[in-house]
């Protein structure tokens, strides 16, 4: 007996083979960062350029970031239905577009994975932790573990919307380390660096632990003045 419902991609609704939430066709139309990109942070820059204004005034505590692209399109409609609409199965194709995204990155060896942290709260009442699901599907495809790493000290209120110096005073000392490190290198995954105060703040906790370089890998990354920021 065949499916009663076609599976379709999530995004123009055409069908899809083996029930794949995007098409081909859509996962290379999702917005991506074209021309130079930041060594830093990974945001799209000017030619000529090496770093971003805010990474070239301000150190961050990670060694470096890379997205897929700017958070605004399709892109950020599958990002948003993967955190607040419990379309789970998109952190499949997301979270293998981002161990792609490493491929230009001269970093240490990577040894483990993990994920910023979720609030009790909103894992609660998701039933799921996006986060967590983008970085085990990073794992997997890279062949490196995933550990929890990281603990949330407190809760805190959504983010969105609010000015950097609130973003940023608000994840001073948010989150710490589970366990000791050794020095090895770590990657963190995130859905989507805004100011990368997140970031910043849990590679902060993952050094002071003792462990390595941190690199940090999210679907997009939010551009001032743009659609999502």
């Amino acid at each position: 007996m065949g499916l009663l419902f076609r599976p379709v991609c999530f995004v123009c609704e055409e069908p899809v083979p083996d029930l794949a939430p995007l098409c081909k066709a859509c996962t290379d139309a999702l917005p991506r960062w074209e021309g130079a990109i930041c060594l830093v942070c990974g945001m799209g820059i000017e030619e000529g350029l090496d770093l971003c204004r805010a990474c070239a005034v301000a150190g961050r505590s990670y060694a470096w970031a890379r997205t897929i692209g700017p958070y605004e399109g399709t892109l950020r409609r599958a990002v948003q239905a993967l955190k607040y609409e419990g379309e789970r199965a998109l952190a499949r194709p997301l979270g293998r577009l981002l161990a792609a995204a490493l491929d230009d990155v001269p970093s240490a060896e990577l040894t483990t994975v993990t994920c910023v942290p979720p609030d009790p709260r909103r894992l609660r009442e998701r039933g799921y932790h996006p986060a967590e699901l983008l970085a085990r599907e990073v794992a997997a495809t890279l062949g490196i573990r995933f550990r929890p790493l990281l603990a949330k000290r407190r809760p805190t209120p959504p983010q969105v919307g609010r000015p950097r110096a609130e973003r940023e005073k608000a994840m001073t000392g948010l989150f710490s380390a589970r366990v000791r490190g050794e020095g090895e290198a770590v990657l963190v995954v995130d859905d989507v660096i805004t100011t990368g105060a997140t970031a910043s703040e849990a590679a902060r906790a993952l050094g002071e632990a003792g462990f390595g370089e941190v690199g940090v890998l999210a679907c997009a990354q939010a551009v001032p003045g743009r659609e999502g920021y």
